[in-house]
């Protein structure tokens, strides 16, 4: 398990002073940007501040994934993804 953690230790701040997440040690890069999206807005970033920085959440589209790869293999690609 790992923990991915924010400590704010301004004495005048009245906001939440430490942001913890236990995470599991085997994300992918997807769900550890969706972590990294979720820590940015607890600690009060804005939603448009968000996207800007991180772009779109990963949806898991995983079937335009595999159209992707196929599209790749066909046109002899070699980036696959």
């Amino acid at each position: 398990m790992a923990k991915l953690e924010y400590t704010n230790n301004d004495i005048y701040n009245r906001e939440a002073t430490k942001i913890s997440f236990e995470i599991d040690n085997d994300l992918n890069i997807h769900e550890f940007k969706t972590i990294c999206m979720r820590m940015a807005s607890a600690m009060g970033y804005t939603q448009n501040t968000i996207k800007s920085s991180f772009g779109e959440e990963y949806d898991g589209d995983s079937e335009a994934e595999f159209l992707n790869v196929i599209q790749n293999l066909l046109t002899g690609s070699k980036q696959y993804i």
